[in-house]
């Protein structure tokens, strides 16, 4: 499972922790934050995660 150091955007209100995440890696970079910023996880990071993805 792709899993890593959970990321955000300052733009969105969710974090992302799965490295398949389209959402996640469409992040520009000048907008890029480590860590969960104290928000919930994407849904889609969700749905990876779940199914070992």
């Amino acid at each position: 499972m792709p899993k890593a150091y959970p990321w955000n955007s300052i733009l969105q209100p969710v974090h992302h922790d799965n490295t398949k995440c389209t959402e996640g890696n469409n992040i520009e970079k000048q907008y890029l934050r480590q860590g969960t910023g104290g928000k919930p996880l994407c849904k889609h990071c969700q749905r990876l995660d779940v199914a070992g993805q």
